[in-house]
């Protein structure tokens, strides 16, 4: 039997957020806007390969029914 681990830790590149020492730096729009856009692109890609392992495993008769 395939295991599907249905959540996967993302790691998070590109978010450049830098400190001056003496206050928090908060992110910009663009930033924001831009890490949004990535993970809601990546919770698609995932949803459709779960979907088609799901599939598969309906098509090689698996005996999750």
């Amino acid at each position: 039997m395939e295991t599907i681990n249905a959540f996967p830790v993302e790691v998070v590149k590109g978010a450049k957020v830098t400190d001056n020492g003496s206050k928090a730096v908060q992110p910009t729009a663009e930033e924001i806007s831009r890490l949004t856009f990535t993970q809601l692109r990546n919770i698609r890609i995932h949803t459709q390969e779960l979907r088609n392992r799901f599939a598969r495993l309906l098509n090689r008769g698996s005996p999750l029914e």
